[in-house]
């Protein structure tokens, strides 16, 4: 096992005393596209990782303890983790009833709801949505930050990346492409005389559809379990995240971020780039 204690670039570094000495600073230089977070990775055999966990929260750092094992295949959430935004409340915010959808959302990315009953529900609202909008929506979408740093660092190293979203492929194919990821799942939206149907066009991409395509990933290139990494926020990410070597709960629910002992809280996206080293 290895340990990466990550902070904001522009934090003053506050080196717990038990890990000074055990390992060093990673240099940015180590990467093709520099991280705004800079890391420190050390052994932490024989640590008592649970107060060095709470030492890391109360200096805004993020530790993460992993496999020592190079990752080589990388599964993304969209909504929320590579981008800034939940496009169904973006959506429905067209339509004029987003802070109804933007309510089930919160309670369904919280783990408070089914998936797939919350996304029907949502969808049925957005019946007779004029097509019109997808482009503008598609265009004002932000990718979270580091994003870009993450992916050059992936891309560069040969990591097979992919989004597998509960979105829709209409904005997750643009946002794979953006990102240069080497596949995009994500459910269809279904258009019909110039608007949106409302209705569901099976499968629906929920938490068993992204594990399942985690692991048939994992199997056609034939990796262990430690040389996979996934990243998400929301309760239909945890199959997923509980199933890769590294399931990275980023800036996550707090049901999420209870399911696996990789978080990312404080730093952004590209912090991630330093398991590759």
């Amino acid at each position: 096992m290895r340990a990466l204690w990550c902070v904001n670039a522009a934090v003053t570094d506050q080196l717990p005393q038990e890990i000074r000495g055990r390992g060093d600073w990673l240099a940015p230089s180590q990467l093709i596209s520099q991280p705004t977070a800079q890391c420190f990775r050390f052994d932490p055999s024989g640590l008592d990782l649970d107060a060095l966990e709470s030492s890391a929260e109360a200096a805004r750092a993020d530790l993460l303890v992993v496999p020592d094992a190079r990752i080589q295949l990388c599964l993304f959430d969209m909504d929320s983790t590579l981008i800034q935004h939940e496009v169904i409340d973006e959506l429905a915010a067209a339509f004029g009833i987003g802070a109804e959808v933007a309510a089930i959302t919160e309670r369904s990315m919280a783990g408070d709801l089914d998936f797939v009953e919350s996304f029907t529900e949502r969808l049925a609202l957005l019946q007779g949505l004029s097509e019109t909008h997808l482009e503008s929506i598609a265009e004002r979408l932000q990718l979270m930050p580091g994003a870009t740093i993450l992916l050059e660092n992936l891309t560069a190293l040969g990591v097979r990346s992919g989004i597998v979203s509960g979105g829709f492929s209409y904005f997750a194919d643009r946002i794979g492409a953006r990102l240069g990821m080497d596949f995009v799942v994500s459910n269809t939206l279904e258009c019909v005389d110039g608007a949106i149907t409302g209705s569901v066009v099976p499968p629906v991409i929920d938490g068993s559809a992204k594990v399942e395509t985690l692991i048939r990933e994992r199997d056609r290139m034939g990796l262990g379990i430690e040389h996979t990494m996934a990243v998400g926020d929301g309760a239909n990410d945890i199959p997923m995240l509980q199933e890769a070597g590294v399931g990275v709960a980023f800036r996550a629910k707090p049901k999420v971020a209870a399911s696996t002992p990789h978080r990312i809280t404080h730093c952004d996206l590209s912090a991630l780039a330093y398991l590759l080293v």
